[in-house]
């Protein structure tokens, strides 16, 4: 009997220095890293070269380019307006002085009659005149009608049309310019979402290789103790089945990680076959929020209530120019009242809703915070059981703990599969940031 506890301890001694040198093999294999064509990004040089490269952007700078040639056209048509009305305003008052001067001179009355029919013909090219400037009014008023959603305007006089159209054109333009500020952040929050899911996918698939490591490990112990007999034929199978599971949750979480890095490539707009590496690591920093700040630069930078702001503006304006025309009982003048007190409701419920979005970033952000402190104790605790798992196996004491029987190992204590439960542990509590 005691012979044969001897040559049992033989043959596992053995077995565990085979073991040994396995695994000394499997993690000293060299690999071989491909140097060629290969990007290296940190956080901040993947959002650059995102915006850099972003169609998007591009648009909005197009929009703003043609809200600015915009601008310019309304100014420049007002100024036409106001030219054209001042020289008809000249030129009928001169006809009139001319006519006067006529009337009152001592002229043969036949040459009267010529210098009247004169200025009969020269009334006649000034009511063209005014005339063309009339249609154009009208057009404009039109127009303006169907962007400010009127049913009419008509011709509302060239200083009111010409106040309109400027107004509506800089509201515009400062609208679509604060646009791209927005859009430049949304980009950028994109990229750096897509950046840190990359990260993610890359720590979730360690967790899947220490695991199918560990499996394995299991596994060559299970097998060689059947083969020995000092384990039933089920319990290799069932190991066996674990450490082919752990093969295909790794080949899924590569999967993800694949496609995760083609969204980000995708997010920054370069070639889907470029070969990226990131280098940061997940933040272990999260900024102190500042609620009141947060508000006050909310309600003044926020593009949807730029917008509003701008819309009460215009039906202000648009109120202001239809009382000139329009007596209160009339539906035009209704009309316009109504749509400045629609803009202002609009205004108001945006705030609300901008208001609203701010205090639940500012409460999701202090969670995150929160989240973050006890995340870093667990990876603090989970690295202190690796490093008592190694102590334990380079020294080989056997005592069993709470992740070991929580993995269903205790039979694995001071064993090389203890160390890479507690690789696998830390990965995984690791990857929760």
């Amino acid at each position: 009997m005691m012979e044969g506890d001897v040559l049992m301890k033989q043959k596992m001694k053995h077995m565990t220095m085979l073991l040994t040198v396995v695994v000394v093999m499997l993690f000293t294999v060299p690999v071989q890293a491909e140097n060629e064509n290969i990007m290296v990004f940190t956080l901040e040089q993947a959002v650059q070269k995102g915006l850099e490269n972003s169609i998007v952007l591009k648009q909005v700078e197009n929009e703003i380019n043609l809200s600015a040639v915009a601008e310019k056209r309304a100014k420049y048509l007002k100024k036409k307006l106001d030219d054209s009305d001042d020289k008809i305003s000249d030129a009928r008052a001169l006809l009139n002085q001319k006519q006067r001067e006529i009337d009152n001179s001592d002229l043969p009355d036949e040459v009267k009659k010529q210098l009247s029919e004169q200025l009969n013909k020269e009334r006649e090219q000034l009511s063209k005149g005014m005339s063309r400037l009339e249609s154009a009014l009208e057009e404009a008023g039109a127009t303006l009608s169907d962007k400010l959603s009127m049913s009419e305007l008509g011709s509302l006089g060239v200083g009111s049309t010409g106040d309109l159209m400027t107004t509506m054109a800089n509201v515009a333009y400062e609208i679509n310019e604060a646009s791209y500020d927005m859009y430049k952040n949304q980009i950028a929050l994109l990229i750096q979402k897509s950046y840190y899911d990359v990260l993610k996918a890359q720590k979730i698939l360690e967790v899947k290789q220490k695991a199918m490591e560990r499996g394995k490990k299991q596994y060559k112990f299970a097998k060689a103790s059947y083969e020995e007999g000092m384990k039933a034929k089920d319990d290799m199978l069932l190991a066996k089945t674990y450490y082919k599971g752990t093969q295909i949750e790794y080949q899924k979480a590569l999967g993800e990680y694949n496609n995760a890095l083609i969204q980000l490539k995708k997010n920054m707009n370069i070639s889907l076959d470029s070969k990226i590496v990131l280098s940061d690591v997940m933040t272990d920093k999260v900024q102190e929020p500042n609620l009141e700040e947060g508000l006050q630069s909310g309600l003044q930078k926020r593009l949807e209530i730029k917008k509003s702001l701008g819309e009460v503006l215009v039906y202000n304006l648009n109120l202001e120019v239809s009382k000139k025309k329009y007596p209160e009982n009339t539906f035009q003048y209704k009309e316009a009242a109504l749509l400045k007190e629609k803009a202002i409701l609009n205004y108001e419920a945006v705030r609300l809703d901008v208001e609203n979005s701010i205090y639940q970033s500012y409460e999701t952000l202090k969670s995150a915070g929160e989240m973050l402190k006890i995340s870093k104790e667990m990876v603090a605790q989970a690295q202190e059981s690796l490093e008592i798992a190694e102590y334990k196996y380079q020294e080989g004491f056997g005592v069993e703990n709470s992740l070991l029987k929580k993995l269903d190992l205790e039979s694995s204590a001071g064993t090389i599969v203890e160390v890479l439960a507690a690789e696998e542990n830390l990965a995984a509590i690791a990857t929760v940031k």
